[in-house]
């Protein structure tokens, strides 16, 4: 008897246990989740349930689940917004576990299901105090599954199968429970292992298994492959039946003496195999499993058969599966906690920025860590001392959908008492002289001569005691000449008139008749391929500016100002992507975007990633910055809460 039949011969208790288990977890996770893509994640046996309950979801109809290693959820990368998560792990007490569940919150998933059987494995304590997750322990007869998972696979495919029927259109209930419970004594049963001994006796861990199965079998097929790996019983290929013959056949005409081919097939593949069975050469060892239907139910079984093949190649290869021997090093691989600090190293910020940065796709600077240069920079924010703050408006000071109303009164009180306490402050904006009306009512008139205003992207400045419309900048005229060229193209939508400024033409997306369309339009202008305008872009707006309008300008202009050439000024604004309004402010030195990051790992950064944006993070920012007399204001890094 060895380690691994003793754990199946005692598997239907397991089984038993689980069908008088309460199981509302996961039929109010898979409810909640009935219109949102899922991801599931588990390594080793926990990567078979993962792919089972991708099954179960897709025989409910449920929108697509996507199953992945937690190395694969850690580095994904993509934001998880109103997507679910489900974690899948025995003991819950591993350091990848650990990993996937700090990125799944730290992408910003809808929620998090733990499905274990330890609630007190470190993981699975943890997610039982947050709010977006829900942890579901499972019941098992014997708590070590040993070197396979033998009862918590059991447990968690039982749990899924049960729970997912209360979500079908007409639930079966109890007597579900018991067809499996028998289904399980047989395919478990002394006369069906015995059966299965015979069928795999000439298997030689000399040679090679082609597992080729039925797409709906694939729980059951990557059980085998990963035990016949994880256990050295012997090689193994899997795919299924198609790209098998897409060329991986040519390994059975070169070892046909040492290649032995299982099939798993389903009704509806049943004639795709035989097709290729018949082709085969005659002599050739090949295996058999048909599965019926290949629906959640049989699945299931199909998955404790496939326990059955793991226990008879082992008695023919003479390895034990539950006890298979490993290298000194195994315990320093499995602990290992790489993954896990890689997971903790990537903020929201990180994670923004390597969106961006895998958009833009630049070449070289693969040696260069995201997260290192991420803690640089956010070393550097909280180092400095800030003697100036440059601020775009639109999109930062208020939101784009309420640029029209007047800045929070909480932006307005930290403005006040920033510039109150020796911080020069100045205004970078898209807009005219509107921006300036709209804070001199808003502002105490005291700070008006203090605070720098730069129009039309930094085109015209002047102080924000200065109305623009008393002391208006001359008109240039390549911006004439460019509103003549849109007039004469027929740009706008109906109805909607062109504004022509005297140093900028402000097209909000609202006027354009087509705003995907325009920017190559436009790129087709005189004045733009003769380079004596460019275009910029906002949220909101695309802006026509001469060639050496540069919001940088209000940023030099504020540092003269100051009166120190090294003075450290911080540039906060929006739109830091490649041609948008705030990109080149963004990429200096002290640059902070309250949205859109640039693709560039030394440009632009956000603090918060996607989970604070516009005015709300400005406002963190601002608050945060504490004025140290006769040195400016630093960033307390405790204050931007930026683990939230």
């Amino acid at each position: 008897m060895t380690v691994f039949s003793n754990k199946l011969d005692h598997l239907p208790d397991t089984a038993a246990m689980v069908v008088d288990a309460n199981l509302k977890e996961i039929v109010d996770a898979l409810r909640r989740g009935r219109d949102r893509i899922a991801i599931a994640v588990g390594s080793g046996g926990s990567a078979v349930v993962a792919e089972y309950f991708a099954h179960c979801r897709s025989t409910l109809s449920l929108p697509p689940t996507i199953v992945q290693t937690p190395m694969e959820l850690v580095l994904g990368g993509g934001s998880l917004a109103g997507q679910d998560v489900w974690l899948f792990s025995a003991g819950a007490n591993n350091p990848d576990i650990a990993a996937a569940l700090q990125a799944a919150l730290a992408s910003d998933a809808a929620s998090v299901t733990l499905l274990t059987v330890r609630g007190d494995g470190a993981t699975a304590l943890r997610a039982a105090t947050l709010d977006r997750c829900r942890v579901q322990v499972l019941p098992v007869a014997d708590p070590k599954d040993g070197f396979l998972a033998t009862h918590s696979m059991m447990a968690m495919v039982a749990g899924l199968l049960f729970a997912s029927d209360a979500l079908a259109a007409r639930p079966i209930g109890r007597p579900l429970r018991d067809r499996f419970l028998s289904a399980v004594a047989t395919a478990l049963g002394d006369e069906n292992r015995r059966a299965i001994r015979a069928r795999f006796a000439g298997v030689s861990n000399e040679g090679t298994l082609l597992l080729l199965h039925d797409p709906q079998l694939k729980a059951a097929g990557v059980l085998v492959e990963t035990s016949l790996w994880e256990t050295a019983l012997c090689a193994v290929q899997r795919t299924d039946f198609r790209n098998f013959a897409h060329g991986r056949h040519v390994w059975l005409a070169k070892r046909p003496d040492k290649s032995t081919v299982l099939a798993l097939t389903a009704s509806e593949s049943r004639e795709v195999w035989e097709a290729i069975d018949g082709s085969l050469p005659a002599g050739l060892r090949r295996i058999t499993v048909n599965a019926g239907l290949a629906g959640r139910f049989s699945n299931a079984v199909a998955v404790m058969e496939g326990l059955a093949v793991v226990e008879a190649i082992g008695l023919a290869v003479g390895i034990d599966p539950g006890r298979p021997g490993v290298g000194d090093y195994a315990k320093a691989i499995y602990e290992d906690p790489a993954l896990q600090d890689v997971s903790d190293h990537l903020s929201p910020a990180v994670r923004h920025k390597r969106i961006a940065l895998l958009e833009h796709d630049t070449a070289g600077g693969g040696a260069v860590s995201i997260c290192a240069t991420g803690r640089r920079r956010l070393g550097d924010l909280t180092q400095a001392r800030f003697r100036g703050i440059v601020l775009d408006y639109d999109g930062t000071v208020v939101a784009t959908e309420a640029r029209l109303q007047p800045p929070d009164g909480a932006i307005l009180d930290e403005l006040s008492r920033l510039i109150d306490g020796g911080i020069h402050v100045a205004i970078a904006t898209g807009r005219g002289g509107s921006a300036g009306e709209m804070l001199r009512n808003a502002l105490p008139p005291r700070t008006h001569p203090l605070v720098i205003m730069g129009y039309y992207n930094g085109a015209y400045i002047r102080t924000l005691d200065v109305d623009i419309r008393e002391d208006p900048p001359e008109a240039d005229p390549d911006i004439w000449s460019m509103a003549d060229w849109l007039t004469e193209k027929g740009v706008l939508a109906p109805g909607r008139e062109l504004k022509r400024g005297p140093m900028q033409i402000t097209l909000n997306h609202s006027d354009l008749l087509d705003p995907a369309v325009f920017p190559f339009l436009i790129a087709q202008s005189p004045p733009v391929q003769k380079g004596r305008v460019r275009v910029l872009s906002s949220h909101h707006s695309f802006d026509i500016v001469r060639r050496d309008t540069s919001k940088t300008q209000v940023t030099r202009m504020l540092v003269e100002r100051i009166g120190d050439p090294s003075a450290a000024v911080l540039n906060i604004g929006d739109s830091g992507a490649p041609g948008e309004n705030d990109h080149e402010l963004l990429s200096l030195e002290y640059g902070i975007s309250v949205d859109s990051v640039c693709g560039d790992l030394d440009g632009c950064w956000s603090l918060f990633g996607e989970r604070l944006k516009g005015p709300p993070a400005l406002l963190r920012i601002l608050s945060s910055m504490r004025i140290d007399d006769g040195e400016g204001a630093r960033l307390d890094g405790s204050a931007l809460r930026l683990d939230e």
